[in-house]
């Protein structure tokens, strides 16, 4: 049990910890590979948008000036730990 709740502590510090990198440097973290910007059409279907990538980019400027509901956050790590919570619930 002793375990457990140290291995959950552990993948708590470690998403404090990526998370603070990315309140420190949003341009580093808002990348690429961790960033799609989608527009949903009247149907629902989403179209990516293409986006050149700098260092200069205002991606997070442009992220803090969003409307309210027009930003969702998916993020395969809560996913993975949703499902991890709930097998510990089931066991």
């Amino acid at each position: 049990m002793r375990k457990k709740w140290l291995g959950i502590r552990v993948a708590a510090g470690l998403c404090a910890a990526l998370g603070w990198w990315g309140l420190l440097y949003p341009e580093l973290a808002l990348t690429p590979d961790t960033v799609k910007v989608s527009v949903e059409d009247e149907e629902g279907a989403l179209t990516e948008l293409p986006r050149e990538w700098s260092f200069d980019s205002a991606l997070y400027l442009d992220l803090l000036d969003a409307d309210q509901g027009s930003i969702t956050l998916r993020s395969r790590l809560l996913a993975e730990l949703k499902e991890l919570f709930k097998s510990f619930n089931n066991s």
